[in-house]
């Protein structure tokens, strides 16, 4: 078993993994060669359901648990990476209402296209208060969106600032 504590975005937490190997027939799922559990624990200050213990399961019969902790950290940094600029923004994705898979997807697909683009407008803008993606959507707001319908059917971006 692997034990680690450590800061995580300014709080303590413990962490301790146990990795052992499985077939697919024993959890029922294909291809599985490997599985672990992960026990996590927030300092007693942090939301307690914070807490708890996470099953992984992996098609690599080789990752060991130091790996494994590894992956699932770095999970989170993709996670936290786009999600929290498609939430924490005005595109407010985990609010939509939209339950039709294809619409969905569509949506999702466009929200996506608008970070993208936000981020490049972010990368070019020389006003730093202004370099945020809701920054992006108001100069997109003000201009009627054609700028980044340019920036979208062009070669060359070259009209950023």
């Amino acid at each position: 078993m692997l034990q680690r504590v450590e800061l995580n975005c300014g709080r303590v937490e413990a962490r301790a993994i146990e990795a052992f190997g499985v077939c697919s027939e024993q959890v029922c799922f294909p291809y599985a060669a490997r599985a672990a559990m992960l026990m996590q624990r927030a300092d007693p200050c942090a939301d307690p359901k914070d807490d708890g213990v996470v099953f992984l399961l992996t098609s690599r019969a080789g990752m060991g648990a130091e790996e494994l902790l590894r992956r699932k950290r770095d999970y989170w940094d993709i996670e936290n990476g786009a999600h929290q600029r498609l939430d924490g923004s005005r595109l407010q994705e985990d609010k939509s209402r939209v339950r039709n898979r294809n619409a969905a997807a569509n949506l999702g697909l466009f929200r996506r296209a608008a970070l993208s683009l936000g981020r490049a407008w972010i990368a070019r803008q020389g006003n730093k208060r202004k370099a945020t993606l809701n920054g992006f959507l108001d100069a997109m707001a003000r201009h009627g969106s054609e700028a980044a319908f340019r920036l979208a059917l062009s070669k060359n971006p070259s009209w950023l600032p």
